[in-house]
């Protein structure tokens, strides 16, 4: 991912105090959180949470979390928030602001995927000390971050490309992305992007956005600019 300009936070400000409707897309691991050696511990600190808080209550703003965290974290560490949408496993779940209840965004697929990618990716478990494997509702997600650095790299490059000869021969249409020192197979219709859309046509009648504001720190937040 190309690294951005850095922006002009006078400018920013000034855009931000000018707006009308805000619109707020955050991505959690290593943006709002760094990246740690146990995800588990990438949890909100109170001053986190006080700021997300006050952006999410401002009747101009909606906020959204939109994470590769599955939906029982996100609930867990920020479902107090009611004000705040939140979006879980890039995309697949999603709970609207002030309502209490996750929904799916996506068709059941067929899972039998996961048996093969399961497989492979404990193979390369077993060659990469200090790699684990997580298993999402919809997705499959190798770690590697804290494994030797340089036999990391090299096995999560041969383990992707062994992946990506196997995708075509499965039923499901899938797809392998790197994330920030893991590899994550998913179905390709299940994306960061393909969320964002349908949260900018949630708007209908509504006025849209005249401030929209995306951060996020690797290759799987690329889509979700609107523009």
């Amino acid at each position: 991912m190309a690294t951005p300009a850095l922006l002009d936070s006078a400018k920013l400000i000034e855009k931000y105090l000018g707006s009308q409707a805000r619109l707020f897309l955050l991505d959690w691991d290593g943006t709002l959180t760094p990246i740690v050696e146990d995800p588990k511990a990438a949890v909100p600190t109170a001053a986190d949470i006080g700021v997300l808080e006050m952006l999410s209550s401002n009747p101009k703003n909606d906020v959204w979390i939109i994470s590769g965290r599955d939906s029982t974290f996100l609930q867990k560490h920020l479902g107090s928030l009611s004000s705040l949408g939140l979006s879980a496993e890039h995309g697949a779940y999603v709970r609207l602001a002030n309502h209490a209840d996750w929904h799916s965004t996506s068709e059941e697929a067929d899972s039998a995927w996961q048996v093969t990618i399961m497989a492979i990716f404990n193979d390369y478990t077993a060659k990469t000390l200090g790699s684990w494997v997580e298993k999402k509702t919809i997705a499959i997600t190798w770690h590697y971050r804290n494994a030797v650095p340089e036999i990391a790299d090299f096995n999560a490059t041969e383990c992707k490309n062994c992946i990506e000869q196997i995708i075509p021969q499965l039923p499901s249409h899938l797809e392998v992305m790197d994330g920030k020192m893991c590899l994550e197979v998913r179905p390709k219709n299940v994306n960061k992007g393909a969320i964002v859309r349908s949260i900018i046509a949630s708007y209908g009648g509504r006025t849209c956005p005249d401030f929209v504001l995306c951060i996020g720190d690797d290759v799987t937040d690329e889509g979700e600019s609107p523009a």
